[in-house]
């Protein structure tokens, strides 16, 4: 498990609680630094959580994302891009190579590779729809007191 502590900031219907943590030395080496949602400060971020057990603004609260919901979806926004970026690769270097085109077989693999990788992403946006979004999402798993 991978685990946060915050402050609620702020409630979205019932069950989403908005939470906002201090960034973590996990942020330091992470390759989407910069790109999640952070605060003013640039020390603060905020994370959607699902709240299951009532947590109320101002609270105190212990979030945490299961290993393997963080390696799929990590698998989702970073492997899955590479792999089609390489499969348009060699689908543009075949293409160059057995298909009169009069293009060099290599610049038609750099740009198929490309249209691959931003396709994937296309599709990935469009299909993160239909996913389960509560699967992915983190949980408050305990609301902390005060001492804690």
């Amino acid at each position: 498990m991978i685990e946060e502590v915050g402050t609620v900031v702020e409630l979205k219907g019932k069950q989403t609680a908005v939470v906002m943590c201090q960034k973590s030395s996990l942020c330091e080496n992470c390759a989407t630094d910069g790109h999640c949602v952070l605060g003013d400060d640039d020390k603060t971020r905020f994370i959607d959580a699902k709240n299951s057990l009532g947590a109320a603004v101002g609270e105190r609260v212990r979030i945490a994302t299961s290993t393997k919901s963080f390696l799929q979806s990590s698998f989702l926004l970073y492997i899955v891009p590479l792999i089609a970026l390489v499969i348009g690769a060699i689908v543009g270097k075949l293409t160059g190579e057995n298909v009169a085109t009069g293009l060099d077989p290599n610049l038609l693999s750099a740009v198929f590779g490309v249209f691959f990788m931003i396709g994937s992403f296309v599709i990935l946006r469009v299909g993160s729809a239909a996913l389960d979004q509560e699967s992915y999402m983190p949980k408050i798993v305990a609301i902390l007191l005060d001492e804690e």
